[in-house]
């Protein structure tokens, strides 16, 4: 025992003692040099922001609290160790090591907004404190180890040799010097014969991940062409709408294939346990798997790519009626084709991994145990988790009618998961409270099921929820208000837009005098927003991508508003004078979904610059540069045309007294980091400052000179190659006959991805609802034979049946009901569709949700007949 103890306070002393001698080193980096973390903050204290580099200096507001705080327990940290070295060699155990962990775990916490903030290597700062962190929690735990190492190392080695004998006995019984026989092989093989229906579902579900995988990404190689530039990764153009489909349309195909692959792994694990008991080698059952899968995977591809084909072809037919004369295609490659491969093979992988426990043991008592134990119901906390279901419920829904949060994705897949909460302990504490009550034993069989299986009836329900609510709302929502969407001719109230400056009159008095054509000029000024993608950006992933934006003032948004909209009434738009307060117009068709003007950081106030992009702006505090600005109000429609689509070229109007100042703001704003010029030697026209565009100019030609015009345009291109070197998606020219055949296709691709992704999600839920009972059929048909036994008439055993089944057809259609009611409604909000045009949206959705309906009803009571059939005998 002494020697135990020693053992523990020479590790201690030796990883403490390391621990102290490495605080004591110089690794923080303050302006390239290091510093201990004492002479680090001794140097802000005397220097101040001047000890710090710019980028630390941008984020700090000069107060040294929280750099003492983290100072303080640090020595703290310190003093406690060393206490804790010398009281354990007093053979005192005041477990002060717990103590320095705790202390430990609050510097590391302060250390965010201390050093890990203001140091260079920040990153390094916040690592080290992870490493010494590491070392505290390895001394606690080595401690623990030692204390019990003499009776594990001598229960190890027993537990070894024990199961080192066990080996070598099961090698000797199980030793099989030969090939297995003839024989052998047509017993396997008579028994995937009769395994063959279940296995005929893995090819069909395998044929149609294949088949949709192919097709979706085929209808965007073939529609690539027909669009302006495409960027997929930042979501613009087509590529935005493909990836909008295709990902849940992934997460369905992952889910269908888990499901399919659970079932038939279970009924193939059954079917093989006993060749395990019998004596047959494991490897060759990996083998016999291996097989099967590989040859599903192939067949499924072979199948799934002609399938594909087809969708492919009758798309191509339904794009040229839809579209008519002048649209071009692209071929399909074969990259599609290796793409669709990787696409199918990454569903199948994740799906075995999910399905991995399933045959890592293959025992014949457990593989049927598995089947029958009753799984556990909540018993404890089932208020807390339903007040969580309900509290994640309504902020996910207040969360999504909001416009700056762009309908996200997350804030639906945290609704389900609020769902899942209420499905699974609301029911739990109503079987709980049934079975209290007189009512419990008449019940008994029908609610069987729910008692035994909770939380694979939760799972279910859960999924045909999810998969319900994604075709009759989100899909649907795509499909139904691009049908409502504005003709795309009405969005481009002008022939040509042009973001200009008085270098260009000349261009333009000759297209005026020229061409007959009507110009109008309107005062504006570029206004850049901090961040202009979803993607959320971290801090060592380089530059948020800027976005552009058109600012006017309060008087040219009226005249603007009264060229689009006769009817419009002046009112009062409460602008400020120093700009803090600006009006939006999101310049983007009804059947785009809402999003933000700028996406940087919580996107309720957006950051907006006035001037051109700057590229050096500091990533960690846009607001110096970018000042946050209140949204006063907003709307969304065309104002001089949805160009960009809500992205970019969206309208900032501010109050006529701040604009007129912001036109002469260039003068002294730094185009690269756009912080403020003091110096007046310093402001360097073309080096450190740069007007940009000052003008909105708006052309209405004759079309018969329309192409002559876009050749004088090219000339205005080459005096603006600045904004369209940051973003190719910026330009100094629109031209609205090409904005109307891009959104054209635009709208077409909506149409066919999301109506093609709709019939997918109905597809699966069909084919989930069938999986289902499949799965216990033979469970169904012992109880059948066990009822049938015990005196129960064919009708009750019948209404049995149906009640179990029509259970997962009403309960998850109820709840995509309230889902889809609520979600509708928020989406409406978030879009600022008027009156009219949720009248219109509805009249279109109201249709398509009854055939939902009746084939979802349709297809449970076909099921019912079948499983009825298969129970209880032709004859039924």
């Amino acid at each position: 025992m002494k020697e135990t103890k020693k053992r523990r306070y020479i590790v201690s002393t030796i990883m403490y003692g390391m621990i102290l001698i490495f605080i004591q080193l110089p690794w923080v980096v303050l302006k390239g040099k290091n510093y201990s973390i004492y002479a680090a903050y001794f140097r802000i204290k005397a220097k101040g922001i001047k000890a710090l580099s710019e980028m630390a200096a941008s984020v700090w507001d000069g107060n040294l609290t929280i750099i003492r705080i983290q100072l303080i327990l640090l020595i703290v940290f310190q003093i406690v160790i060393v206490l804790h070295i010398v009281t354990q060699w007093l053979h005192k155990e005041y477990y002060l090591n717990i103590a320095a962990l705790v202390v430990l775990g609050l510097y590391i916490v302060v250390n965010e907004s201390g050093f890990g903030m203001l140091a260079d290597n920040s990153t390094k700062t916040i690592l080290i404190s992870a490493i010494i962190m590491i070392f505290v929690m390895a001394e606690v735990l080595i401690r623990k180890m030692l204390d019990v190492w003499k009776d594990a190392k001598e229960s190890a080695e027993i537990f070894a040799e024990k199961e080192r004998e066990e080996k070598e006995e099961e090698r000797r019984r199980l030793y099989f010097p030969g090939n297995y026989t003839k024989l052998f092989y047509q017993m396997v093989w008579h028994n995937f014969k009769y395994d063959w229906k279940d296995y005929g579902l893995l090819l069909f579900c395998g044929v149609i991940v294949s088949a949709f995988s192919f097709a979706g990404l085929g209808i965007y190689q073939m529609m690539a062409k027909a669009h302006r530039a495409e960027n997929f990764l930042l979501g613009e153009g087509l590529g935005r709408i493909l990836l909008n489909a295709m990902l849940p349309m992934a997460v369905c195909a992952i889910f269908l294939m888990v499901f399919v692959l659970v079932f038939y792994m279970k009924k193939w694990t059954q079917n093989y346990s006993v060749f395990v008991t019998l004596g047959i080698r494991k490897k060759a059952l990996y083998t016999i798997i291996g097989i099967e899968i590989v040859v599903a995977f192939l067949c499924s591809l072979i199948a799934g790519g002609l399938l594909g084909n087809m969708i492919m072809f009758l798309l191509r037919k339904v794009i040229f009626s839809m579209l008519a004369k002048g649209i071009v295609l692209s071929k399909v490659t074969w990259l599609t084709y290796v793409k669709g491969t990787l696409v199918v093979l990454a569903v199948y992988i994740i799906s075995l991994m999910a399905t991995r426990d399933i045959v890592s043991d293959f025992n014949l008592v457990r593989a049927s145990i598995r089947n029958i134990a009753k799984e556990h119901m909540p018993q404890r906390r089932t208020k807390l988790f339903i007040t969580a279901g309900i509290i994640i419920c309504m902020i996910a829904i207040f969360e999504y009618r909001q416009l700056r949060n762009h309908e996200s994705m997350y804030l639906l897949f945290a609704f389900f998961a609020g769902i899942f909460l209420l499905i699974r302990f609301v029911g739990a504490g109503y079987l709980r409270r049934a079975k209290k009550t007189p009512a419990y034993l008449p019940q008994m069989l029908n609610r069987n099921h729910l008692y035994y299986k909770s939380k694979t009836t939760a799972r279910y329900v859960l999924a045909l929820t999810i998969l319900n609510v994604c075709a009759v709302f989100y899909f649907l929502f795509q499909v139904v208000s691009v049908t409502i969407a504005e003709k795309p001719e009405s969005l481009y109230p002008y022939d040509f837009v042009c973001i200009a400056d008085d270098g260009d009159d000349a261009i333009f008095d000759r297209i005026k005098n020229g061409y007959q054509a009507k110009i109008i000029e309107y005062p504006m000024v570029r206004v850049a927003n901090a961040d202009k993608t979803e993607q959320n950006e971290g801090v060592q992933q380089g530059k948020r991508p800027q976005g552009q934006q058109i600012g006017i003032s309060e008087s040219t948004y009226k005249q603007l508003k009264k060229y689009v909209d006769p009817s419009y009434k002046e009112e009062a738009m409460h602008l400020d004078r120093n700009g803090k307060k600006v009006y939006l117009v999101h310049q983007q068709d009804r059947s785009v979904k809402a999003q933000p003007v700028d996406w940087t950081f919580g996107k309720k106030k957006p950051f907006l610059h006035i001037g051109l992009p700057c590229e050096y702006y500091t990533l960690y505090s846009p607001s110096k540069a970018y000042p946050k600005r209140t949204i006063e109000g907003e709307e969304i429609g065309s104002l001089i045309g949805c160009f960009r689509q809500g992205k970019l070229e969206n309208i900032v109007v501010f109050s006529d007294a701040y604009f007129k100042k912001a036109q002469g703001m260039w003068k002294y704003t730094n185009i690269l980091t756009g912080d403020k010029i003091e110096e007046k030697a310093l402001r360097i026209d073309g080096v450190t400052i740069k007007q940009g565009p000052t003008k909105l100019v708006l052309i209405q030609a004759d079309p018969k000179y329309q192409k002559a015009i876009e050749k004088k345009m090219k000339k205005l291109e080459k005096n603006h190659t600045y904004e369209a070197q940051y973003d190719f998606e910026v330009h100094c020219w629109y031209s609205k006959k090409t904005a109307v055949n891009d959104l054209k296709t635009e709208y077409t691709m909506k149409l066919i991805i999301n109506t093609f992704v709709l019939l997918t999600m109905t597809i699966s839920g069909l084919f989930l609802m069938y999986i289902k009972p499949l799965s216990e059929m033979s469970d169904k048909k012992a109880r059948a034979d066990f009822l049938k036994c015990m005196g129960m008439r064919k009708k009750e055993r019948v209404s049995l049946l149906k009640r179990e089944l029509y259970y997962f057809y009403w309960l998850p259609e109820l709840i995509t009901i309230v889902v889809t009611s609520i979600f509708t409604a928020a989406t409406f909000h978030a879009r600022m569709y008027t009156h009219a045009v949720r009248i219109a949206w509805l009249k279109h959705a109201v249709w398509i949700w009854l055939m939902y309906l009746a084939v979802q009803w349709g297809f449970a009571w076909i099921l019912g007949r079948f499983i009825i059939r298969k129970v209880e005998g032709k004859d039924e």
